[in-house]
């Protein structure tokens, strides 16, 4: 069962009480629809910003602070920027042609990296096997990122996933951190 997505008004107004502005955008697909499709503008780290569904950026905005407290924590340093690598994207899942990837629906993000308050790049390519903090920070947002979303996939998952952690809004519960 897919878990309850803020959608309309409701969405939009929770994110400008958080202290996020959006834009809405134009879905250019008409096979792939976005409920409520949403850019941030301003407040939020997520760089550069994506076009996703409002409920995806809602649930990210939370996690944000979130990535901020672990990163502090283990790197001692907080939360500048998080290197988007996109939502919206209509098109089958990885690996299943015969299934909508989440990214169809705007309800999965990907993120390739983290900035730090320090300047220090934390890179999912680079700094994903490694036991240093970078490495533990990874690892730390992945498992906290499976209390908050449906799915989280890592490079642990597959080849597709080597160079980013996904997340998603979906039905189906898996957590490969």
């Amino acid at each position: 069962m897919q878990p309850a997505v803020a959608t309309g008004a409701a969405c939009t107004s929770a994110l400008a009480a958080r202290g996020m502005r959006v834009e809405a955008w134009q879905v250019p697909d008409r096979r792939c629809p976005v409920t409520t499709p949403v850019r941030p503008v301003s407040g939020s780290t997520l760089s550069p910003p994506p076009g996703t569904a409002c409920g995806m950026l809602l649930a990210w905005s939370d996690f944000e602070r979130e990535i901020d407290k672990l990163a502090r924590d283990i790197a001692g340093a907080g939360l500048r920027a998080t290197h988007s690598r996109g939502s919206y994207a209509c098109r089958a899942m990885t690996g299943n042609a015969g299934r909508r990837s989440l990214h169809a629906s705007g309800l999965a993000l990907d993120i390739g990296g983290f900035t730090l308050d320090d300047g220090t790049i934390v890179s999912v390519a680079q700094d994903w096997g490694r036991r240093d903090a970078k490495g533990r920070l990874l690892r730390a947002i992945a498992r906290a990122g499976c209390r908050r979303f449906s799915a989280v996939l890592t490079p642990a998952t597959d080849r597709f996933h080597h160079d980013h952690l996904h997340f998603d809004l979906g039905p189906w519960k898996i957590c490969d951190a």
